[in-house]
């Protein structure tokens, strides 16, 4: 079989563009630090390596609503906590108006203080987070959840929970509604209700230490039953931030096993690298010095 000059010249200059290709790419790679150039270098590796960097993105988004839910349940404790102080602040003084021996200047001075204690405690049910959204609103966290009148004190968010997704599958309240945290009695009064007719009665001089006993007690109930659901709210909030710790844990692990994946998918082996390298150096070499001595040849060396 004869084999043609141009044949012989096309396919050495392929064979020989292959080789500096490869050579060139194989200098990139190790510039760059990274062996996959092009997706078609490793197709399979390029898909899987996509996957996984999606996959650290969704769990980077997670860790974010995490930080954020972290956040905003811390200032909920804060405030559940200043709320429970308030209402043992609310019941020594009205252990102090229970006394028989108080005056009627006496109560009146407690009475003044109560109405402090009350708009103190409206005013942290109206807490707000670093968002100006309210914590106790539910979805409706851009209402003022509780709203004072000459009735009285009224709730004018919602029970919803508002979401936010913490991991795959798992969504944790980041807000949610204030209702229940001011339980009402029997007769649908709750704690703003009770302390407003319990101001009225110390506030009123005619009235008798027996007059006042009822509503002090069931003022007293009151503040008995708000604390128990503040105190609810709280163990809630304590479980979850506890569970944020966890779910971090697992993340962090998860993040490491990815990140080592994507290391070994994308990341240059410098050892084996360079060794691809001086080997294919050396085989274009040996191409090239062959063309140069194939083609060198004329008809007097055949003759020779």
């Amino acid at each position: 079989m004869r084999i043609s000059t141009q044949n012989f010249y096309s396919g050495s200059g392929a064979r020989l563009s292959d080789l500096q290709a490869k050579v060139g790419q194989t200098m990139q790679q190790i510039a760059s630090g990274s062996k996959l150039q092009t997706p078609s270098q490793d197709p399979t590796a390029a898909v899987r390596a996509l996957e996984v960097t999606q996959s650290m993105a969704v769990r980077d988004q997670f860790g974010k609503n995490r930080e954020s839910l972290r956040s905003n349940l811390g200032q909920v404790d804060s405030t559940l906590s200043g709320m429970l102080d308030n209402l043992a602040g609310i019941n020594e003084q009205v252990v102090l108006a229970g006394n028989s021996t108080r005056t009627n200047d006496d109560l009146a001075s407690i009475a003044i203080v109560l109405k402090g204690q009350q708009q103190q405690m409206l005013g942290l049910a109206n807490s707000t987070d670093s968002g100006g959204n309210y914590l106790f609103a539910g979805q409706q966290s851009s209402t003022q959840p509780f709203q004072s009148d000459a009735s009285g004190v009224s709730y004018r968010g919602d029970e919803r929970a508002q979401l936010v997704q913490v991991e795959s599958g798992r969504e944790m309240a980041i807000r949610e509604g204030g209702r229940a945290l001011f339980p009402k009695d029997g007769s649908g009064k709750d704690l703003f209700a009770q302390l407003g007719q319990t101001i009225a009665q110390l506030q009123d001089s005619s009235l008798s230490s027996a007059q006042r006993a009822d509503s002090l007690k069931a003022l007293g109930q009151s503040i008995e039953s708000t604390q128990s659901a503040l105190s609810g709210r709280q163990t809630s909030v304590g479980i979850r931030l506890g569970e944020l710790d966890r779910l971090d844990d697992l993340s962090g692990a998860r993040l490491l096993q990815s990140t080592q994946e994507l290391t070994g998918l994308q990341d240059v082996d410098y050892n084996q690298v360079l060794s691809d390298l001086s080997r294919q150096q050396l085989s274009l070499q040996a191409a090239q010095k062959s063309f140069q001595m194939v083609s060198s040849l004329s008809l007097f060396n055949y003759l020779g």
